[in-house]
């Protein structure tokens, strides 16, 4: 398992990307596959530097045929999918995960939460 801390700021987004990119550099994956991981990841991260706040920690593992990615933060509220009219510029992050993840949940974590996705490698 790997993981990164990250401040509550507007860098947390590409930082993500960045590492993501970095954990994977020697790993063929399916473009598809790459991009939906970023896509999920930041969607998360962003989600938690907007209603959770710090601590943030991404955390990365990998199962059997599968990549699990956890986002903690330190706020109580819960992610809910949301269906936004197509004009929204905003509130699409869980209802993109709930779509595109295999597996995703929630955890409790002291006063915050940690809210994680799985997505099969192939």
């Amino acid at each position: 398992m790997t993981r990164l801390e990250l401040r509550a700021d507007p860098s947390a987004a590409r930082r993500t990307r960045s590492w993501l990119r970095e954990q994977f550099a020697t790993v063929a994956l399916p473009t598809q596959v790459r991009q939906t991981l970023e896509l999920l990841t930041t969607e998360l991260v962003t989600n938690a530097v907007r209603h959770g706040g710090e601590p943030i920690e991404v955390r990365l593992r990998h199962l059997e045929g599968l990549v699990r990615v956890s986002v903690s933060d330190g706020g109580a509220g819960r992610p809910l999918v949301r269906h936004v009219p197509p004009t929204a510029t905003g509130g699409r992050g869980v209802a993109l995960v709930d779509t595109l993840a295999h597996r995703w949940g929630l955890d409790p974590a002291g006063a915050g939460k940690t809210v994680w996705f799985e997505l099969p490698l192939a």
